[in-house]
């Protein structure tokens, strides 16, 4: 009689392995975290991952058969690891940061590199993060880059908060992806968490390696400090921004690569300089406002200003000047070689004189100078003239009248982030003496710095409205703050005293701007569930529309004859802003209530963050 063997029958799992868990079916392994049979037949990789619960049941030693190796592998489960998504997803994502953040403030990978290795087969997300492949050059992204990248924009992508929308700091390392996306319920807060998940694992890879600088940690730390400024963690921002910047000096970002150039190797050399200057812009995006230290300073940078966006993407070779030589072509009115310089170049030239500006209005501005704006003196006229130089030398297919071209060709976001923090500057420079009598300045001052505020806010508005429906915008923090900006100096505009504003301009200019700041709330609160510290902006709309509100009603007299001139400007007296505005013995209930709010209006002590970005 032929003998019939059984079958060998596999003990019931206690544990599934992650591959048959996310697809929901029964797998059937030993119970000692063996290769499952469905993978074994499959030939894939198999993995488990232990709940809390899970790893409280298996506590390794708790039975008479418990091996030293078993507990050395129930150790291994404990540690956290990162859980990517398909390659597909990923690559959509990066392409999301080449297509927005890439084009603000982060020019800092060569995209046709970049993009080559992650469709490559050398590329598996289940390895990638603890098994990296290894490369010899620095232009292919390591674990840190892509988790930063993930961290920025994972808020920015569909389907990532349905998969990553439930992390949390405190379970982070218990925590599991749910990528049966079909079941995801989504919160408020799911595509902030999606980002967050990534950031949490980018930031404990990064700390494995502070002390060992390198190019693409220099990137990594770069980009992860914006992700967690737009969450609103200001001390993090700083300290991964100041990391970065030092590792940048130990590696001679700052300075020009002789070697490099002899070498021929152009393209290593711009993905350099791209990263030591995109520091510099997320170091003074971060050093805006008061009392925020930069930890980069101008005068120890190098190197020349990156290439046009085609001349690196084709590595055609193409070189820029130095930054000082832009100020300097400019006093020479040299359009021939302005007309040379990059966007991105001018941003960077650009980007020294809003921090000059905002740390001015932030420390001194208007309430605590003592030189009258008009004089050549003044911060305030250098840095109005230096604004105007600017922009009367700006080749012409840089100048906003260009916008149209810029969205036909491709480059409107470049474009746009860039004219965003020209008109920054210039709104917080003369926000700083509105609220001041059009007859307490020499004739026509004050109108004339009106009509630049007004031109500045329009056209920051108009960036939105025109870009946003088409989905061009780039959505980071500091675009945010733009926004932000739009919508509170539109209010400052609608609480002055309308018969004023009527007088000068023969219209309502309060119910214009009014309806501006409405449109600015929409703006953010489209953006709110990306970004963190969009709900603080909205929150701060809130309170100062109800300041404002609250003295509109008692604004309507006249109040140009309670005003009065500076005083005798040839004997160079102390004069602030806060004595523009001045009580007569008179004046009735309502009217004293007015002049004190215009008289004492320091935005600054209303609401300490208003002149600075980083902690609203």
């Amino acid at each position: 009689m032929t003998s019939i063997t059984k079958p060998v029958q596999l003990k019931r799992a206690s544990v599934a392995c992650n591959t048959c868990r996310e697809s929901k079916l029964k797998c059937r392994n030993n119970g000692d975290f063996t290769t499952c049979q469905r993978c074994m037949t499959l030939n894939t990789k198999c993995s488990y991952t232990l709940k809390n619960s899970q790893l409280k049941r298996k506590q390794p030693g708790t039975g008479r058969r418990a091996s030293h190796n078993k507990h050395a592998q129930y150790q291994h489960l404990q540690q956290p690891i990162v859980q990517l998504p398909s390659k597909e997803l990923i690559i959509q994502v990066v392409i999301i940061f080449f297509e927005n953040q890439y084009k603000g403030i982060f020019p800092i990978f060569h995209k046709p590199t970049f993009l080559t290795f992650l469709r490559s087969e050398t590329f598996d997300p289940s390895t990638f993060i603890q098994n990296p492949p290894k490369t010899n050059t620095p232009l292919q992204p390591d674990p840190a880059i892509l988790l930063s990248i993930l961290a920025l924009c994972a808020r920015l992508h569909p389907e990532m908060p349905k998969i990553y929308g439930a992390f949390d700091e405190k379970t982070a390392a218990t925590f599991q992806p749910n990528f049966i996306t079909s079941t995801a319920s989504l919160s408020a807060n799911s595509a902030s968490n999606a980002s967050n998940y990534f950031g949490w694992h980018a930031r404990r890879l990064l700390a494995e390696h502070f002390e060992l600088p390198s190019l693409s940690r220099c990137q990594a730390l770069c980009i992860l400090s914006s992700h967690e400024w737009g969450e609103g963690n200001a001390s993090r921002s700083h300290m991964y921004l100041g990391i970065a910047a030092r590792m940048a000096m130990i590696l001679g970002l700052d300075e020009e690569s002789t070697e490099l150039m002899h070498d021929g190797q152009l393209l290593e050399l711009e993905v350099r300089r791209r990263a030591m200057w995109s520091i510099y812009m997320m170091d003074r995006c971060n050093a805006s406002g008061r009392s925020s230290p930069s930890c980069v300073s101008l005068k120890d940078i190098h190197i020349r200003l990156p290439c046009d966006e085609k001349s690196f993407i084709f590595v055609s070779g193409q070189q820029q000047c130095f930054r000082e030589d832009v100020g300097k072509y400019i006093q020479e009115a040299d359009t021939k070689r302005l007309a040379e310089v990059s966007c991105c170049g001018f941003m960077l030239y650009l980007f020294e004189h809003w921090r000059n500006i905002s740390k001015w209005v932030g420390e001194t501005g208007g309430k605590l100078e003592r030189c009258a704006p008009w004089d050549d003196k003044s911060p305030y006229y250098k840095f109005s003239v230096d604004l105007d130089n600017f922009e009367k030398y700006l080749p012409k297919h840089l100048r906003f009248e260009a916008m149209d071209a810029h969205i036909a060709n491709g480059l409107a976001a470049d474009f746009a982030y860039f004219h965003g923090l020209f008109f920054l500057c210039r709104i917080f420079l003369c926000r700083e003496y509105f609220y001041s009598s059009p007859d307490s300045s020499p004739t026509g001052w004050w109108i004339e710095q009106a009509k630049k505020l007004f031109d500045s806010l329009d056209k920051m508005d108009l960036i939105t409205k025109i870009l946003k429906p088409m989905n061009l915008m780039v959505i980071a923090p500091f675009t945010g703050f733009h926004v932000f900006t739009t919508g509170a100096t539109s209010l400052y505009i609608a609480a002055y005293p309308r018969k004023v504003l009527i007088a000068q301009f023969n219209q309502d200019i309060a119910a214009k701007y009014l309806k501006m700041a409405e449109d600015s709330v929409e703006t953010l609160k489209s953006w709110r569930t990306s970004w963190g510290l969009g709900k603080n902006w909205i929150e701060t709309l809130r309170k100062l529309k109800q300041i404002f509100v609250r003295v509109s009603d008692v604004q309507d007299d006249d109040l140009r004859h309670k005003m009065h001139d500076y005083g005798n400007i040839d004997n160079k007296q102390s004069m602030k802003i806060s004595n523009l505005v001045t009580e007569e013995r008179d004046a009735d209930k309502e009217d004293i209530l007015t002049m004190d709010f215009i008289n004492n209006l320091d935005l600054v002590n209303i609401f300490p963050d208003w002149s600075d970005p980083m902690n609203i």
